[in-house]
C-alpha cells in the first residue's frame, strides 16, 4: 500500500460524493406527492452530510500532497421514487465498501485519524441506506 494509492481511493470516495450532491439535488426535483414532500427533506439534509464528508476528503488529498477532483461519478437517473431510492441503496452500501476498504488503507500507512474517520464516514453512508430501505418497505 503507498500513500499514492491511498489518494487514488480518497479521489474514488470524493467523486461519488460529489456525484451523490448532485444525484440528492436531482432526485429530490423528481419527487413529487406526499412521499415527495418527506424525500425532498430527507435528500437535503443528506446534501449536508455528503458535502461535508467531501470536504473532508478534498482536505486529506490535499494534505496528503495530491490533486483532489472535481469530476462527479455518474449514476443512473431512474423515474420513479422507488427506483431512485433503490438505487440510492445500492450506491451507498457501494461507498460504505469503498470507505471500509480506504480506512484498512490508512491504517497500514499508520494514519489513525483517517482510518477512524474513514469508517464514521462508512457508518453514516450504511445509515442513509438503512433509512431508505425503510422508506421502501413502506411504498
Amino acid at each position: 500500500m503507498t500513500k499514492e494509492e491511498l489518494i487514488k481511493g480518497l479521489n474514488e470516495d470524493l467523486a461519488a460524493e460529489l456525484g451523490t450532491v448532485i444525484r440528492y439535488n436531482y432526485q429530490a426535483g423528481k419527487s413529487f406527492g406526499v412521499i415527495g414532500i418527506e424525500l425532498r427533506e430527507m435528500f437535503e439534509e443528506e446534501i449536508k452530510d455528503e458535502l461535508g464528508h467531501a470536504s473532508f476528503l478534498t482536505d486529506i488529498i490535499i494534505d496528503l500532497g495530491g490533486e483532489p477532483t472535481t469530476t462527479p461519478k455518474e449514476f443512473e437517473k431512474p423515474d420513479t421514487i422507488k427506483e431512485m431510492l433503490e438505487l440510492n441503496i445500492k450506491m451507498e452500501l457501494e461507498d460504505v465498501e469503498n470507505y471500509k476498504k480506504h480506512a484498512e488503507w490508512a491504517e497500514q500507512l499508520d494514519m489513525i485519524e483517517l482510518k477512524m474517520k474513514l469508517e464514521d464516514m462508512a457508518a453514516d453512508e450504511a445509515g442513509h441506506a438503512r433509512e431508505m430501505r425503510r422508506i421502501v418497505k413502506g411504498l
